[in-house]
């Protein structure tokens, strides 16, 4: 049988905000939808690639996610996954006292995300979808590597969608 994905999400934020003012009281509450979808393919629009894990990260460790060799085990059986880009990615960080830091300096860093470090804090989420052309990857640019900055084992989700290398 051969291999088909396809994904579908909605980034939904609904704020509520009310502010009393000297003459009046200020109200918002417009909520943002942001739908996407990706087909199975390799174009603009398409990924066939898909990752999750658990991870859990000594306090002061650091996980290296790499984007080339990504870890698949399904029902009993074993595989590897190579993303030559990225179109979409989630870290959730489960701790509620622990800061991670994205994006750190390792060898083979991944440096299509940011030249920067990224900080996501207790309970925080960095998300970020690139649906065209995707967050390249090479054999030499592909270490996601994730801090945590805590005292104490931090869990953290890891989704990651793209195109096969």
């Amino acid at each position: 049988m051969a291999a088909s994905f396809s994904l579908a999400g909605t980034l939904r934020v609904v704020p509520s905000w009310v502010d009393e003012l000297s003459t009046t009281a200020l109200t918002d509450s417009v909520t943002a939808l942001i739908p996407f979808t990706l087909t199975d393919g390799t174009a603009a629009g398409q990924a066939n690639g898909y990752y999750k894990d658990v991870i859990t990260i000594a306090a002061g460790g650091t996980a290296n996610v790499d984007l080339r060799a990504l870890p698949l085990v399904f029902m009993g059986g074993t595989g590897t996954l190579s993303l030559a880009s990225v179109k979409v990615l989630l870290i959730r960080n489960r701790s509620t006292t622990a800061s991670l830091s994205a994006g750190v300096s390792v060898a083979n860093r991944w440096t299509a995300l940011s030249a920067d470090s990224i900080a996501i804090g207790p309970e925080g989420v960095l998300y970020t979808t690139h649906l065209a052309a995707g967050l390249a990857t090479t054999t030499t640019n592909k270490v996601l590597a994730i801090t945590n900055n805590g005292a104490a084992a931090a869990d953290i989700e890891v989704y990651v969608v793209g195109v096969k290398a």
